[in-house]
């Protein structure tokens, strides 16, 4: 993997070419925001094997609608919006899907709409800007079933008011999963200004939003009440409710997602929840596989599953999970969130664990030659963006590794990313 971090900076031609100019503030900050979000996502793409036609496509769609709405780029010495997207308040988020290892990766990312003007006087509570937000997505995507958007918007968002929030004010992310011949979009909801305002928990007002929405029953939702049933019967664990989200395809399709967090970080509660306390069968292979990976990234092997990982108190602290689950499926599904960035050693150390992990899997099972192609140009591509000292040196640019257990037994890997503009290769823009 050291061989890696010398080679020359590869700018993708497609990056180069879609490049917006900038002659004011407002277009300043979106050209900055190509420059470092839109290169790391250029990078990725190329990477990851997308066509040309396709990368083209998805960085003007990046330049043309994300870029704008992204709110004031990093270093302008103004106070930002304290976006919750990440924990330096970037409101962007990128991911690079492995899948189980034997397929062409897939690239998304995650936003928060901000406003140049969010946190002002003239913008409090960043009100603007999720709306034009929308607007342009809606514009961009007019196929876009805005069904149940719109009943969980008029849910979750009538009710903000000055002070209620959860050490955070965000209150909307969008996410876009980037297909070769069209993007599909998520929108993600925070429950809990609802909750103050109504003396209700989290959960009480996401099953209410749910069980409200339209065409839906109650017998439709045999998971949400399977999760519920669970997080009533251990209270212990103090789940904290972070948000919902939802695809915004047809009804009958779109998965819901519940997001939360346990503050406690030992592997036998992780086992506990991935399973809901033994209401998901079949896990125990996959749960191996997780315990195997676990172990190399936040170095515990040979630790007992109930030692927990070393004490922090910082918000995103702990570990975070969804449980999935559509309308008339039978069985919710949970996936991990390891939070690398709080206890990783690198992420220089994290790009070679999961490396090492997916294609030790893929050796397993004969299928080593893609997985080991993909794995390669995923770590090709950190090193061509970051500088090789910041990643062998520190933490933050992995936010998450996500995992999930499929019904094959294999285990799911998604590694989140923080574009830290201040870890950029210095020559990147040369």
């Amino acid at each position: 993997m050291t061989a890696l971090t010398n080679q020359p900076i590869n700018r993708p031609e497609t990056w180069q070419r879609t490049e917006p100019n900038h002659e004011s503030l407002a277009s300043f900050s979106e050209h900055q925001w190509y420059r470092t979000a839109g290169f790391m996502l250029a990078s990725l793409l190329q990477n990851a094997g997308y066509t040309q036609q396709a990368q083209l496509r998805i960085l003007g769609e990046f330049a043309e609608i994300i870029a704008p709405h992204l709110g004031l780029p990093p270093g302008l010495g103004t106070r930002r919006w304290q976006s919750f997207m990440t924990d330096d308040h970037n409101p962007i988020e990128l991911s690079w899907d492995f899948h189980t290892g034997s397929q062409q990766p897939t690239i998304r990312y995650s936003v928060e709409p901000v406003g140049l003007d969010a946190g002002s006087s003239s913008d409090p509570n960043n009100t603007k800007a999720p709306l034009l937000f929308k607007r342009s997505i809606l514009k961009a995507f007019p196929h876009v079933d805005t069904e149940l958007f719109e009943h969980f918007e008029k849910t979750f968002n009538s009710l903000w008011e000055e002070g209620l929030s959860e050490g955070h004010r965000s209150t909307i992310f969008w996410a876009f999963d980037l297909k070769e011949g069209q993007n599909t979009a998520k929108a993600y909801f925070f429950p809990g200004p609802v909750a103050q305002a109504t003396s209700r928990s989290n959960l009480e007002v996401i099953h209410d939003a749910i069980s409200s929405a339209p065409t839906w029953k109650s017998s439709d939702l045999k998971p949400l009440h399977t999760f519920i049933e669970f997080v009533d019967q251990h209270k212990e664990l103090a789940l904290e409710i972070e948000m919902l989200a939802l695809d915004l395809i047809d009804s009958a399709q779109s998965r819901l997602k519940i997001y939360f967090r346990c503050r406690r970080t030992d592997f036998s509660t992780v086992r506990n929840i991935m399973s809901l306390g033994g209401s998901v069968d079949d896990l125990d292979d996959g749960l191996e596989k997780l315990r195997a990976l676990w172990d190399s990234l936040l170095s515990t092997k040979g630790r007992p599953d109930d030692m927990p990982l070393p004490y922090n108190n910082h918000r995103t602290a702990g570990i975070l999970f969804n449980v999935e689950f559509k309308v008339q499926s039978t069985a919710p599904k949970v996936k991990v969130y390891i939070p690398v960035r709080h206890y990783a050693k690198s992420d220089q150390q994290v790009i070679e664990t999961v490396a090492g992990f997916l294609n030790d899997e893929a050796t397993k099972l004969g299928q080593s030659d893609l997985t080991k192609k993909y794995t390669a140009s995923y770590a090709s591509c950190l090193y061509t963006v970051f500088n090789p000292y910041d990643l062998s040196s520190s933490l933050g640019v992995h936010t998450y590794i996500g995992c999930s257990v499929q019904n094959d037994g294999k285990l799911r890997v998604v590694t989140y990313f923080n574009p830290q503009q201040h870890k950029f290769h210095g020559d990147v823009y040369v």
